[in-house]
């Protein structure tokens, strides 16, 4: 008992603990801790973004390749530059514009159902152009070069095929007159197909298949590898067989030749 009164009375006599005073901060001190945290937000944010910001730089003949050439929506749209490149008759850099890819895939989305499957072909000839191996003279690039002083997709490309002395690949009719007037030199994909027609001569023989029946009573119609169209006299009701022809006539049209035949 008396070792508890001892611990009371020992603990009641323990001095009260002194309060401490509350200092608030100054308007000016808490203005200059804002200034500096963000300040020092601002500096972490640059130093962690940096790395990963890169700055574009032009692109020139130089960095573009050996012999450019600039390719169309409307080439990638055909789809004959497959064969085209496969081929091995061109030779070079292939380019492919950033905003070329942006119109394709605004084609690709068209509600229209003939657009979309247009652009979506377009989409898959670009697949297959980046990864083609089967000739090893031409490389294919593409590139985020955007002349932002001019609007539209084809003057786009004509300009930068004057600023790095490129040729525009094309199927474009009207496109070709304009950047052919300016100096650019044009591959026009239909131009080379047309130079690839077969060429025949009055009394030429060669075997042909039947497809069907001509306008005239007596014709039938076949053709050539190339599409070229052949009308066959006395051919009528032959649709389906191959028969033995000589060209009697060569028709030229605005589309190209169209020969007349008669059975041998």
């Amino acid at each position: 008992m008396k070792k508890q009164k001892a611990a009371t009375v020992k603990a009641d006599t323990a001095p009260a603990p002194v309060p401490v005073p509350v200092v608030k901060p100054t308007t000016a001190f808490t203005q200059a801790l804002a200034r500096e945290i963000v300040k020092n937000l601002t500096a972490l944010s640059e130093m962690t973004t940096r790395p990963f910001h890169r700055t574009q730089v032009p692109e020139t003949k130089e960095t573009i390749g050996e012999h450019p050439i600039m390719v169309d929506t409307s080439v990638l749209i055909d789809g004959r530059i497959l064969q085209i490149v496969n081929s091995g008759f061109l030779s070079g850099t292939l380019v492919i514009t950033q905003f070329v890819l942006t119109e394709v895939q605004h084609i690709a989305d068209d509600s229209d159902p003939m657009r979309r499957a247009k652009g979506r072909r377009a989409l898959d000839v670009i697949g297959k152009l980046k990864m083609q191996k089967v000739n090893p003279w031409l490389k294919i690039k593409v590139i985020t070069e955007d002349p932002a002083e001019v609007k539209e997709v084809d003057s786009k490309l004509v300009v930068l095929s004057k600023r790095w002395n490129g040729a525009l690949l094309t199927v474009d009719f009207n496109l070709a007159h304009v950047a052919r007037a300016q100096g650019v030199r044009i591959l026009n994909v239909n131009d080379l197909a047309q130079a690839m027609k077969v060429a025949l001569v009055a009394g030429e023989e060669f075997v042909i298949k039947i497809t069907h029946d001509g306008r005239e009573r007596d014709q039938g119609v076949g053709y050539l590898a190339d599409g070229t169209m052949v009308v066959v006299e006395n051919a009528k009701g032959r649709a389906g067989e191959d028969v033995h022809v000589i060209v009697t006539k060569i028709h030229q049209t605005p589309a190209g030749q169209l020969f007349f035949a008669r059975m041998k």
